[in-house]
């Protein structure tokens, strides 16, 4: 992983996969009318991975970020 990428991921404090269950999944209501401190839950086991403003920050910090 490139350094800036890192970097990234860090600021955002958004967790890309969940630590309690290892899941990718996030589940969201109403995105478009959510205030920026919604809490994101995961789709998963419903624990918090960060806030609608969290995401927002990890979309909006470029691309190449996973590699498969």
């Amino acid at each position: 992983m490139k350094s800036a990428q890192h970097n990234t991921r860090e600021q955002s404090g958004f967790k890309v996969v969940c630590c309690e269950c290892g899941s990718l999944s996030i589940k969201m209501t109403d995105l478009v009318n959510a205030p920026e401190d919604t809490k994101i839950e995961c789709g998963r086991c419903k624990a918090v991975r960060g806030t609608l403003a969290e995401l927002h920050v990890l979309a909006r910090s470029g691309n190449d970020i996973f590699e498969f």
